[in-house]
Order: C-alpha cells, then sequence, then structure tokens
C-alpha cells in the first residue's frame, strides 16, 4: 500500500513523551489498513546530547540531540512534538512553526494568555496544523457523549458539572519537590485546563466566569527549608455558557485518597450522562423518552462495541481500553489530518482552543480577586 511518510520529531523525554512515542508506535499498526499514512522517528532533543541520545536509544528515534533547533532544521521532520514542562511550550514551538513543522504541544499550552496568543498567531501565520493535546476528547466514551449531544438524544442541554481531583499535596508535610503542581504551573493549568476544554468540547463556549481560588498549604516545606507556595490547590468556578447552560467547576491537589478523579455529569431535557475516567469504558446514560418506565434510571453502558467511536480499530467488543489509547486515538487523529489535509477541529483541540482554555483560566482567578462574576472576552 501507498502509504505517506510523516517525519516525526519530539522534544522532551518524560512520561508525556512515553505516551507520546507508544502512540506513533502503536497507531502505526493499529490503524492499519484503514490509514494511509506511516510515522517515522527521527528525532528526539532533550537537555543535554546523552540524554538525547540514550532517549533515542530508548525510544526508537534514528537521533537524539540537545535542544531543539536542529530538530525543526531536518528537512525529515514534518511534526515538532513538544512534550516539555509547561514554561517551555512557547518559543520551540513557535520556532517549529516558523520552519514550516506541523505542530503538537502538549497542555496547557502555555501558562499565560498573552503567549498562548503568539504561538495562535504563529501558526496561522505559517499555515501548519496544530493540536493541543486535550487527549480525553478521544476516549471512546467522552466521544460518545458529544455524539448524544449533537444529534439531540439529550435535548436541550442544561447544566455540566465537572471535577478533577487529585491528592499529591494532601499531606501537610509532604515537601514542596515531591508535590508536582507547586514545581510547574498550578491546579489551574495542571489539570482544571483539562476540565475546562472537555465543558467547552462537550458543551459550548464558556461566556462568563464566577471563581474562587485557594492555597490550603501556604507554607510547607522544602530541601532548603520552610518555603512560601502560592500554586492554587482548590480551583472552583460558575460557568455561563453562550448556548444558555450552566456549569460548575471544582478542581482539587487536595483530595485526600482520590489518585487521578476526572469526572462530569451532563443533565438534558431529554436524558443525562455520567462519566468518571477512573472507570473509561464505562458510561452511565439516562434517557427519559426511549425508557420501559417500570425499569427507569441509568444505565451503565460499557463502551466496548464495535459501533462505539474508536472501537473499530480496536478489540473484541468487551475488551476495554486505557489512559494511554486516548492519546493513540488522537495521535492518529492528528497523522490523519496531516497527511490528508484536514482540519484537526472539532474532534481535536487546537491551538485556538488552548488559548480560550488559557483565557478561561487567567478570568476566572481574576474573578476571585474581584469577588464578582466576570464576562469572557477572547
Amino acid at each position: 500500500m501507498d502509504r505517506k511518510v510523516i517525519g516525526i520529531g519530539m522534544l522532551g523525554a518524560g512520561w508525556m513523551g512515553k505516551a507520546h512515542t507508544n502512540a506513533y508506535h502503536t497507531a502505526r499498526y493499529m490503524f492499519w489498513p484503514k490509514s494511509n499514512w506511516e510515522p517515522r522517528l527521527i528525532a528526539i532533543g532533550r537537555t543535554d546530547e546523552n540524554k538525547g541520545k540514550a532517549a533515542a536509544q530508548r525510544f526508537g528515534y534514528e537521533y537524539g540531540v540537545v535542544g531543539y533547533k536542529q530538530i525543526i532544521e531536518d528537512p525529515k521532520v514534518d511534526i515538532f512534538d513538544n512534550v516539555t514542562p509547561d514554561p517551555l511550550h512557547v518559543q520551540p514551538t513557535i520556532d517549529a512553526a516558523r520552519n514550516g513543522k506541523h505542530v503538537i504541544c502538549e497542555k496547557p499550552l502555555a501558562v499565560r494568555s498573552q503567549d498562548a496568543k503568539l504561538m495562535v498567531e504563529a501558526v496561522g501565520k505559517a499555515g501548519v496544523k496544530n493540536l493541543c493535546c486535550f487527549n480525553y476528547r478521544f476516549s471512546p466514551a467522552v466521544r460518545l457523549v458529544y455524539e448524544l449531544i449533537q444529534n439531540g438524544a439529550l435535548g436541550k442541554i442544561y447544566h455540566f458539572s465537572g471535577k478533577y481531583h487529585q491528592d499529591h499535596g494532601s499531606a501537610i508535610e509532604t515537601p514542596v519537590e515531591d508535590i508536582w503542581y507547586i514545581n510547574w504551573s498550578g491546579i489551574a493549568q495542571g489539570i482544571t485546563s483539562h476540565l475546562i476544554d472537555m465543558a467547552r468540547f462537550l458543551i459550548g463556549e464558556v461566556v462568563s466566569v464566577n471563581g474562587m481560588v485557594t492555597t490550603y498549604n501556604k507554607v510547607r516545606e522544602s530541601k532548603q527549608g520552610p518555603k512560601d507556595v502560592t500554586a492554587d490547590e482548590g480551583f472552583f468556578s460558575l460557568l455561563e455558557f453562550n448556548n444558555g447552560a450552566t456549569g460548575v467547576l471544582q478542581s482539587l491537589g487536595v483530595a485526600n485518597g482520590k489518585r487521578s478523579e476526572l469526572s462530569f455529569e451532563i443533565y438534558g431535557s431529554k436524558g443525562s450522562v455520567l462519566w468518571d475516567v477512573q472507570e473509561p469504558n464505562y458510561l452511565h446514560v439516562y434517557l427519559s423518552e426511549t425508557v420501559n418506565p417500570k425499569v427507569t434510571g441509568f444505565t451503565r453502558v460499557c463502551v466496548t462495541e464495535p459501533n462505539h467511536p474508536f472501537m473499530d480499530v480496536w478489540w473484541p467488543k468487551g475488551h476495554t481500553l486505557g489512559w494511554e489509547h486516548s492519546h493513540i486515538n488522537m495521535i492518529a487523529h492528528f497523522l490523519d489530518c496531516v497527511a490528508n489535509d484536514t482540519a484537526v477541529n472539532p474532534f481535536g483541540a487546537t491551538f485556538e482552543d488552548g488559548y480560550k482554555v488559557s483565557v478561561i483560566i487567567e478570568k476566572i482567578n481574576e474573578s476571585a480577586i474581584q469577588g464578582k462574576k466576570l464576562k469572557l472576552v477572547y
């Protein structure tokens, strides 16, 4: 079969680098023969040359380097995939776009919305495909919810309630070095960004917010002694959507016992759905107009049938998927968009989506300071 070879250059080799590389390897054969593309792992960059070479050997890239300049100048590289920590997303991705590379960037797109806007402008001017990695859009159950809403099965949408709870900062004595959100960009950027994108993807554009943000442990121990903490540990907001629906978001880094719970509930005039990433293959569905009134209630649907989203390329019915499969589905979608010059949205999150999430986070922070509802201006 004539297949389009797409060269991949990656910056970063942490656990997201592992997830994305796994996606390139796996998508190649799982989406065969329905796909017409062939990812080729060209180059990977790290903080020094030895680490770059070690990452190339481990993950199967043709060569490893320090930094990213050589990667974006290599004519064999078609896609630049940035999986570095939050503060390193902006300039390498902009430079790659300016060099004509299609670009993938992990979320959050940027810590500051003005930087995210620069990234949007760069990919627009370069005319390259772009993807911000909100991978949960590519979970079969989430995509089924999208289809149910789009075809009117839930009727008029009234309300979205979502939460993302983790427990990394629950223990007061935990040093700052062991709490990821203190060393990165806080709960809002790290996990609430996923929740906001989910709300926008499924319900619609957010037009106003009313927020409350807190840091529960303002001083923590570190290797250098007591340290002041300003990173948000609790991030909450009321939302209004452009279609009249309402929403509630809550994110915590101190939810003791919750390792990583991303869940949402959506209520409509004809039905409702509930989903939790900790049970990713199950969608709880209530359709008021189609159930026998004697057995009314929520149905626990195992989203593994061949006619469910994405499942035609995976396992026999009843065999479940996991966290990594959303990344594989996402990467396969982007490869297909590059190979066939199709639109990344509405299914994939573009840099424009990443920028709007960044604006919403900043507006929630601003609302929390002012103590009032604020309108969104993008």
